[in-house]
C-alpha cells in the first residue's frame, strides 16, 4: 500500500488516478490535514510536531511507502527517513535537464522549501543552475476561495510573463498543475511533481 499526507481533499483524486495509471493493484490510501498548510500560511513557520504525529498515525497502518504531497511541508520529509517528498523526483529531474529554472508558487510558504531542494540538487551533482522567482501569490486568494478554475487561469497569466526568460517553468505546488491546460503554446516546458513523483515512487513498490 501507497500512502500519501495531503493538506488538501482536492488531490484525493488526482493522485488515485495517478497511481493506478502507473499500477493498477496498488492499494492506496489519503491522510489529509489541512490545518498544517494554514497553520504555515498564517504564521509563516512549519508546524513540525503536527506534521510528525501525522507522520505516526499513517505508519501504524504499516504501508509500504509514505509520500508527502505539501512542498511546504518537504524539508520535514528530510528530517524523516519514513516518509518521501512528493517534488524529489521532479527537483532530480530539473536539475539534470535544465539551468535557468523559473520557481512558480503561490504560497510563499513553498517557496525556500522548492529553492532549497533545487540548489540542494544541484550541489550534489555539481550541476550549475539559476533558479528565477515566479511569484503567483496573487493567485492564492482564489485557492483560498475554492475557485480553482480562476486560480489555474490567474497562475498562467503570470506565468506567461517569464516565457522568455528561463528554461523550464517548475509548478512547485500539486495544486498549481491545471495551469498547465491554459499554457499550451507556452515556448518552454511547465513541469509539475505529481506525475513525476507518482511514477517514480510506484516503482519503488
Amino acid at each position: 500500500m501507497i500512502a500519501f499526507l495531503h493538506t488538501s481533499d482536492i488531490h484525493i483524486t488526482k493522485f488515485e488516478n495517478l497511481v493506478k495509471k502507473y499500477n493498477s493493484k496498488v492499494g492506496i490510501k489519503h491522510y489529509v490535514n489541512a490545518e498544517m498548510l494554514s497553520k504555515a500560511l498564517l504564521t509563516a513557520e512549519i508546524d513540525s510536531k503536527t506534521f510528525g504525529k501525522e507522520v505516526e498515525k499513517i505508519q501504524i497502518e504499516n504501508p509500504a511507502l509514505i509520500v508527502c504531497t505539501c512542498s511546504t511541508y518537504g524539508e520535514e520529509c528530510d528530517k524523516l527517513e519514513v516518509i518521501e517528498r512528493i517534488d524529489m523526483p521532479i527537483a532530480k529531474h530539473l536539475v539534470s535537464n535544465f539551468k535557468k529554472i523559473g520557481v512558480a508558487y503561490t504560497a510563499k510558504s513553498t517557496k525556500d522549501s522548492s529553492e532549497n531542494l533545487l540548489e540542494r540538487m544541484a550541489s550534489e551533482m555539481e550541476a550549475d543552475i539559476e533558479l528565477v522567482d515566479c511569484n503567483c501569490s496573487d493567485s492564492w486568494i482564489h485557492y483560498e476561495n475554492n475557485d480553482f478554475d480562476s486560480y489555474v487561469r490567474s497562475i498562467a497569466k503570470t506565468i506567461k510573463s517569464f516565457e522568455n526568460e528561463v528554461d523550464v517553468i517548475f509548478l512547485a505546488q500539486a495544486s498549481m498543475e491545471g495551469a498547465k491546460d491554459h499554457l499550451q503554446n507556452f515556448k518552454v516546458a511547465v513541469l509539475s511533481s505529481p506525475e513525476f513523483g507518482v511514477r517514480e515512487y510506484v516503482k519503488m513498490l
